[in-house]
């Protein structure tokens, strides 16, 4: 038998309404189940580390480096050609000497014996000289004899030209005699200037010709230490300007290295600047002047600088005012600092970095007196996000 159409129908509507009668009774139990309480998620607090800053007024120092050298360095050279006859003690590598002090002595016999022949030369040509004036005297009277004037004589009645020869012989003797007696003089070597000995080369009994090395040496009043500079550098310095010698108020300098295990401290000036610029540096330099640094004046305590020490140099710069003076790691990308409000909430500045070094940095805007700037790491930085200095510390 066919099935009705109300037979069809409640086949498929019953299973609908099943299916709506429970999606009906899903919907209303989420509506009305109960809701949990609410509560308000903590606040997120980072631990940081802060030092407080005030502003001073300052001298902008610069670092440099540079190795001292003598102020000059001579090599003695024998003048005269004969065998050494003797030699100071004191000419060894190491050795001092003062200004005039005698190094060492050539024979001097063959020089004096020139010595002597000249001295004999010029006693006969001062004879001759005397010999001639008494015969030109003698011509002058018996021409004023003839009632002519004097004006009128020829040179040769006169023997003026005998005695003008007689004269330049004497000159003549005199010269020689000085060559003489300056190549005798030579025969004694003597310190320039105050010296200490870098390197011998003569000794007693060797035969010098002229022209031989004798030592090398060098000044002890003052050393003198070239400093690489900066374009960036220049600006915090008042150096003198190329050409110029030093002011009296002269740009100070402190010296440092390291002795025996012991750090020391030098105290020098800036003399003069040498108005180039190094082609593959790119830098400029000062010189720096250090008195007596072997301390032979006993003018210092300190222990002796000798040529060639490499030496720290800290430059005294200009005098500035209102200058923070904060850590390096204080600092952050696009020259930013974080600071801590009375709030304790962090706030992010933008300060100006006027000069850094190893570990400082100096800021001359972007702070303000007793700020408390942040100086630990903070991985996201979040302005306003609260801070914790207490834990920082801990």
């Amino acid at each position: 038998m066919k099935p009705t159409l109300w037979q069809s129908t409640r086949r498929w509507l019953v299973p609908l309404v099943i299916v709506a009668a429970g999606i009906a009774a899903t919907t209303t139990m989420i509506v009305l189940r109960p809701q949990p309480p609410s509560t308000p998620t903590a606040e997120r607090v980072v631990p940081v580390e802060v030092v407080t800053v005030t502003s001073t007024d300052m001298n902008i120092n610069v670092s440099s480096q540079g190795t001292v050298a003598p102020r000059t360095q001579t090599t003695l050279v024998a003048e005269v050609s004969g065998r050494v006859m003797s030699v100071s003690d004191k000419l060894v590598a190491g050795g001092f000497f003062n200004e005039g002090e005698v190094i060492l002595r050539i024979d001097p016999a063959d020089y004096q014996v020139a010595v002597d022949q000249a001295q004999a030369n010029l006693l006969t040509a001062q004879a001759q000289l005397a010999q001639e004036q008494a015969q030109a005297n003698q011509a002058a009277r018996e021409w004023d004899l003839s009632g002519r004037p004097r004006d009128s004589a020829p040179a040769i009645a006169l023997r003026t030209p005998f005695l003008r020869e007689a004269e330049a012989r004497v000159l003549y003797s005199e010269s020689e005699l000085r060559r003489a007696q300056r190549q005798l003089d030579r025969t004694t070597v003597r310190a320039p200037y105050d010296a200490l000995v870098r390197v011998k080369h003569a000794d007693i009994g060797q035969y010098l010709g002229t022209g031989s090395q004798i030592a090398d040496v060098f000044a002890t009043d003052y050393a003198e230490i070239r400093l690489p500079l900066s374009d960036s550098d220049l600006r915090w310095l008042t150096l003198p300007k190329p050409g110029q010698l030093a002011p009296a108020d002269a740009t100070n300098v402190t010296l440092s290295a390291t002795m025996a295990g012991k750090q020391h401290h030098w105290q020098a000036e800036i003399v003069r600047t040498e108005g180039i610029v190094d082609i593959n540096s790119r830098m400029h330099y000062a010189v720096a002047r250090i008195e007596d640094p072997y301390g032979l004046r006993g003018s210092s305590n300190m222990p002796a600088l000798p040529a060639g020490t490499f030496v720290n140099a800290n430059i005294e710069g200009i005098h500035i005012t209102g200058v923070f003076d904060i850590p390096l790691e204080a600092l952050r990308t696009g020259n930013q600092v974080l600071t801590m409000d009375p709030e304790q909430r962090l706030r992010q500045r933008q300060v100006n970095v006027i000069r850094s070094e190893a570990d400082r940095v100096f800021v001359n805007e972007g702070l303000n007196d007793n700020d408390s700037v942040i100086v630990s790491p903070v991985a996201i930085p979040i302005e306003g996000m609260r801070v914790n200095p207490d834990a920082g510390q801990s």
